[in-house]
């Protein structure tokens, strides 16, 4: 922790307060720009400082201090409790940077990293949206994870509505540090591009035989395949029939139709064959003809047991290019 950074003394009398009582797991909350990362880095240098082992949870997905974004990581904060220099040691693909529409992985994944902390205390940090949406998701996760206690980070009581509603929680209501600054909305994008390319920094081509690998969070490769001739691919699911091929071809009802270049650039999690998240991966292009996946990834070939489909674009230098289509995969 800098010693040029402000601590302010509720700060220091909630850290002393969670050692004290053996508040495990640690919920933060709070608005963006109002301090979470530096309070849960702070309460992180505090209980090692204690002698205490601490794991981090950083389940802000569109702003990470840990691991690539779209992610939920879990580091272990090693002597200095520095997130800074903390290290994923786990993760969890949610899919995209932004919260909307993903609160089942990224409550499901905030759960999962919690679990497999294993250390005395865990620091949960969380996205900062204010609006109604951002408030049902701070009850998923009050509701899935149960925290011994929720820091809450406010200027006014724009927490007050999630709070009320699970006051039977334990609860620090703390002031933000008078050092924080809002960051516009380019500079999250930049700094989202930096880490990614830094997780992608080594990365490699890799072909993977289709077959060979499960494919989740998607709604093809997952029925049977068909042969027909107006398409390069087809297959029968539960939800009707998919095909891969021109557009201008007329189709029934049933039938859903992509383009295939659909999931060139699309971002997915690589899995191992044990089913964890080991790192990320963009599609670069599939090979219909050939029954083949090209990756871009800086997971080796062998570790690869299933890809998880996400819904943002992005190229090997990070730069987030759109979003999927609704209701495409």
């Amino acid at each position: 922790m800098s010693p040029d950074i402000d601590i302010p003394s509720s700060w220091r009398r909630s850290a002393q307060a969670i050692l004290a009582h053996r508040l495990r797991t640690v919920l933060v909350i709070g608005a963006a720009d109002r301090g979470k990362s530096t309070y849960c880095g702070f309460l992180a240098a505090s209980l090692r400082a204690a002698g205490a082992s601490v794991g981090f949870v950083d389940a802000d997905i569109g702003q990470k201090d840990v691991g690539p974004p779209a992610t939920v990581s879990l580091a272990r904060i090693a002597d200095e409790g520095s997130l800074a220099r903390a290290r994923a040691a786990c993760l969890y693909f949610v899919g995209d940077v932004d919260p909307v529409g993903h609160f089942l992985p990224l409550t499901i994944g905030t759960r999962r990293m919690t679990d497999v902390a294993n250390t005395d205390f865990v620091v949960i940090d969380t996205p900062g949206f204010m609006d109604a949406a951002g408030g049902a998701l701070r009850a998923y996760q009050i509701e899935s994870l149960r925290p011994d206690v929720i820091v809450a980070l406010q200027t006014a009581r724009e927490l007050d509505p999630t709070l009320r509603a699970y006051r039977m929680h334990s609860v620090f209501r703390l002031k933000t540090s008078a050092q924080a600054m809002s960051k516009p909305r380019a500079a999250r994008q930049s700094l989202r591009r930096h880490a990614f390319r830094a997780h992608f920094a080594n990365g490699s081509h890799v072909v993977l035989e289709r077959k060979r690998v499960a494919v989740q969070r998607a709604r093809v490769f997952v029925g049977e395949p068909f042969e027909d001739a107006r398409f390069v691919y087809a297959e029968r699911t539960a939800e009707g029939i998919v095909a891969i091929g021109d557009a201008s071809v007329s189709l029934e009802r049933e039938w859903r139709l992509l383009a295939p270049d659909f999931a060139d650039n699309l971002l997915c999690g690589v899995l191992n064959a044990a089913g964890d998240c080991c790192g990320l991966g963009i599609i670069e292009r599939i090979d219909f003809t050939h029954d083949r996946l090209h990756l871009f990834t800086p997971v080796s070939a062998g570790e690869i047991g299933a890809l998880q489909f996400g819904d943002l674009y992005v190229n090997r230098h990070g730069q987030e290019l759109r979003r999927k289509r609704p209701g495409m995969f």
